[in-house]
């Protein structure tokens, strides 16, 4: 079975549409996706723990979800800030 992987925004932004997700936008580039076939979930991975990902992918500042849509829409909305989107996800 031939799986393709799609490791940066540019590569996968035609999959996972967002209206109004500019191209211009600095923080989506310190991102990078994974899609896990096993568990069928994307992973937003941040650039600085991105070689500790493949040791424990349960790390603290890893977004988890089962579409990509939802990870590209809470970055965009957070500007990125993994702190942002933990207020907007728990309500705190």
């Amino acid at each position: 079975m031939k799986q393709e992987v799609y490791t940066d925004y540019e590569n996968i932004k035609e999959f996972a549409p967002v209206s109004d997700l500019s191209d211009t936008e600095d923080y989506m580039h310190d991102w990078v996706f994974h899609f896990n076939p096993y568990n069928k979930l994307w992973s937003a991975i941040p650039r600085d723990l991105y070689t500790k990902y493949w040791d424990n992918s349960q790390l603290d500042g890893v977004l988890r979800s089962k579409s990509l849509e939802t990870l590209l829409h809470l970055l965009h909305k957070a500007k990125g800030n993994v702190n942002e989107i933990h207020k907007i996800t728990t309500g705190k």
